[in-house]
């Protein structure tokens, strides 16, 4: 083993140099690997650890009305209970401009876990306590930032003005979803009622908070069981953690993959790096076949060589990966509770580094079973006509390998469904592929064959470069493909969401939405709005709170279902039809007459009536705030993701709702401009009434699918890049093949123009094959993705990731091909001795 090792060494500084597409391929997919494993890995840790500060406790009892003493009574017997008071609402600043915020009114001992960061640092009832009559207010940096308010300043919330005390630096409970949403400011809940905020109409959710030292799932049951008729919606932090555990194992398991794709097109540059190394040592390999080395030693030392330099690009791959990693995880941390950890790293990181070496053995094996295949009189004439085969026990050896590659693919995996799944589609994709290839073969082979091509020398030769026996095309396809392939349906799926942000929305969509706007309030809201001078028109609809409490004669909190006990309690948004008002997609069913006036009848959402298995012709029966309302479901309706306003569960024929309309929600169309205005026109005379502007969202939505654009690029480069140095491989292990055959044509009379012409057609074609597969390949997949995970609908233009896939592919494959004409620019003499 000294000997083989210090013969390795050697061999590799004499000779070595050959190997750099090897290690760079490896190192970008190691790279890869070990950045997206990083940053899920020190993601995933902070939220799940903190799991029980981000929901704020053990248990979350969440009401619409202040429980009763009695059931305080018995929490606070069970368990150390923390309220919270929580309602989007306006908050005003001193320049007149409103934002819209989640106001959360805490008490004392509030945070149950964790604690807040507050600056000015220190304790939160201490700082938000009044003084000279002035409530206090703690308000998140994004609302600072937004308002340019600093501490000191005044600040209007309701109908009283506050002082801001502090900026938020840090809340443990604060929303994943509150940029979206509102930001959070915080003030005590004594000072809740002075705002005027609680008036009839108001829907405030109250959150009490319990840390218990029983399990979570037990103090539930207790609680259900000591108050059966409570409408109290009980949620535990062991479900948050399950269902943050799932999406970050789903997203986790998403990035990986493309990490692992990026891996594998390495892998093929590796073998083709490696088989292009071997055929330039074949004088080295037979001298030490020659000299007594037997094969098996001679393979271990190869392997040995390969190793080495897996292990040294895994380690460079595994370096630039961790830096990444850590570069991500600070980026993601100005927005979630987590900090940069390179302790959490070692495990991602050391699983990158294996990932590649041992890709780099399993692609390296063929290589050299190939070359060892080969008898030493055929070695030293060279391997340029000499067929060569796997024997069975490389086979061997590479079947186990790839299983072991496998293998650690789906172990690896936060979610082990996604290896599975891509373990099947890789090896669906080659099958599909090996059979692309030989029908293009025959193809190929026919067309060059054809009467038409009589006299076409450079055609007929460039079509001999596709069904040779030594043809780039396979891992053209294969490499370039499959990154084309990632890089077209990138392409295709963020023109898709910016193009529906830019025109579909903003032609369907109303400059203003509106919520909370009180019965008493319509006529006064109306007369605001009109004052808008480019206002075109409006619309106002009732929004009820409700719970569906039967369906047929089957009492929903009864079921032996868990999932309809927890449907008993979930509230519901309902609402008129009203002309489409949420502009909802219909399912199943069929609407109502617009002059309807028989029973009633309900359209359902189908997240709804999926998960308690709902048909269209169910009668169900709501509960709506203790008055029965009996309806038949007549329609079943999606929503539309990008253009949704309320999100509604139920809508009825307009009327039906009438007895129970406690607020109205609207929308309104007009210029950018006059929506800003009668925004805070409407927030400083009716701050109860939220009010949220389409420009703002579309904002927030650009700004994000930007960083995500920015992140499909990386993604994108990094996989194009090993794809370019596979390309690399390829030309360079079948240069010395194509220059064989040059040498042989032109000695034998073709002129040097004609081979070059059909060199540059034949990767021509290369190129259009290429770019047609990562079309439709990546078209289908942007298209699924789309439709399937993002529910965008309507038509998906493909000719974006056409000309993307067209101008890459012949941009590379040209550079490729100018690089072999370099290598066609010498006598045929020297040619000759170069093959």
């Amino acid at each position: 083993m000294r000997m083989l090792l210090e013969l390795a060494w050697r061999d590799l500084r004499g000779a070595g140099r050959t190997l750099w597409v090897l290690c760079a391929c490896l190192a970008l997919g190691v790279a890869l690997i070990a950045a997206s494993g990083g940053v899920y890995r020190q993601v995933g840790d902070a939220l799940l650890a903190d799991t029980r500060a981000l929901f704020g406790g053990d248990v979350e009892v969440r009401t619409r009305a202040p429980l009763s003493e009695d059931t305080r009574a018995w929490m606070n017997a069970h368990g150390t209970v923390s309220r919270m008071v929580e309602m989007r609402t306006m908050l005003m600043g001193d320049g007149g401009d409103a934002q819209l915020v989640e106001l959360q009114a805490v008490d004392a001992v509030y945070p149950l876990v964790g604690r807040v960061e507050l600056e000015p640092t220190g304790r939160l009832t201490t700082v938000l306590a009044p003084r000279a009559g002035v409530h206090g207010i703690a308000i998140d940096p994004l609302v600072a930032s937004r308002l340019g308010l600093t501490v000191g300043d005044s600040i209007e919330v309701g109908f009283t003005a506050m002082q801001v005390r502090a900026i938020t630096l840090r809340q443990p409970d604060r929303s994943l979803r509150a940029d979206w949403r509102g930001p959070p400011v915080l003030i005590l809940d004594a000072a809740l009622s002075d705002t005027g905020l609680l008036a009839p109409g108001a829907r405030p959710e109250y959150h009490y908070r319990v840390v218990t030292d029983r399990p979570p799932d037990a103090w539930r049951e207790a609680f259900v069981a000591a108050h059966p008729d409570s409408e109290a919606e009980l949620r535990t932090f062991t479900e948050r953690n399950a269902r943050l555990g799932e999406v970050l194992g789903q997203l986790g398991s998403g990035v990986l993959l493309i990490g692992f794709s990026a891996l594998f097109i390495g892998g093929l540059g590796v073998f083709n790096s490696v088989q292009a190394w071997l055929q330039g040592k074949l004088g080295t390999l037979a001298t030490l076949r020659a000299v007594g080395l037997r094969d098996g030693q001679l393979a271990a030392m190869v392997l040995l060589q390969v190793g080495m330099l897996a292990g040294a690009a895994s380690l460079a791959g595994v370096i630039v990966g961790g830096a990444l990693a850590l570069v991500g995880t600070g980026v993601i941390g100005e927005r979630l509770p987590l900090s940069a950890s390179a302790a959490a790293l070692i495990a991602p990181l050391a699983l990158a580094w294996c990932f590649g070496v041992l890709t780099a053995l399993t692609f390296a094996l063929p290589a050299l079973g190939r070359a060892l295949s080969v008898s030493p009189a055929a070695l030293f004439r060279g391997l340029a006509g000499t067929r060569t085969h796997l024997p069975a026990r490389w086979r061997t050896l590479t079947a186990a390998s790839g299983l072991a590659l496998t293998a650690l693919v789906v172990v690896a995996m936060p979610d082990a469904r996604f290896g599975a799944g891509f373990i099947l589609a890789l090896l669906v994709m080659l099958a599909l592929l090996e059979a692309l290839v030989r029908g293009l073969r025959a193809l190929a082979r026919r067309l060059a064959d054809h009467p038409a091509l009589a006299g076409r020398f450079a055609a007929r030769l460039a079509l001999s470069g596709l069904y040779r026996r030594d043809s780039p095309l396979r891992p053209t396809l294969l490499s370039l493909g499959s990154a084309m392939t990632l890089l077209v349906a990138s392409t295709l799926v963020v023109l898709a969401l910016l193009q529906t942000i830019d025109e579909t929305v903003p032609e369907n969509a109303s400059a203003l939405v509106f919520y909370d706007i009180a019965p008493t309030q319509r006529e006064g809201f109306e007369t605001l709005l009109r004052e808008a001078p480019s206002l075109q028109r409006h619309a106002l609809a009732p929004l009820v709170l409700g719970r569906l409490a039967r369906v047929g004669d089957a009492v929903l909190a009864d079921s032996e279902d868990a999932r309809r006990r927890m449907e008993a309690r979930d509230e519901h948004k309902m609402s008129h039809l009203q002309d489409n008002f949420d502009d909802v997609v219909l399912r199943e069913g069929a609407w109502w007459p617009q002059d309807y006036d028989g029973p009633p009848v309900v359209a359902m959402e189908d997240r709804e009536a999926e998960q308690l298995g709902l048909a269209v012709g169910d009668r169900l029966t709501f509960d709506i705030g203790g008055r029965n309302l009996q309806a038949e479901l007549v329609a079943i309706y999606g929503q539309r993701r990008f253009q949704s306003r309320l999100w509604l569960e139920a809508i009825f024929p307009d009327g039906v709702l009438d007895p129970f309309v406690t607020r109205y929600v609207g929308m309104a169309w007009m210029s950018p401009d006059d929506a800003l205005a009668t925004q805070n026109r409407i927030a400083a005379a009716q701050p109860n009434v939220v009010t949220v502007r389409t420009a703002a969202l579309l904002t927030e939505a650009r700004t994000l699918l930007g960083s995500a654009a920015a992140g499909l690029a990386a993604i994108g480069a990094v996989t194009l890049a090993a794809s370019l140095l596979v390309l690399v491989s390829v030309v360079t292990a079948n240069r010395l093949r194509q220059v064989y055959l040059a040498t042989l044509l032109h000695t034998l009379g073709a002129r040097l123009s004609a081979i070059r012409a059909s060199l540059h057609l034949e990767y021509l074609l290369l190129a259009l094959l290429t770019s047609s597969f990562a079309s439709l390949a990546g078209g289908v997949l942007a298209t699924a993705l789309l439709r399937l995970r993002i529910g965008l609908e309507g038509d998906i233009a493909w000719w974006p990731g056409a000309l993307v896939a067209v101008i890459v592919a012949t941009g590379a494959l040209a550079l490729g091909a100018h690089w072999l004409m370099r290598q066609l620019r010498m006598s045929p003499a020297s040619l000759l001795r170069a093959s």
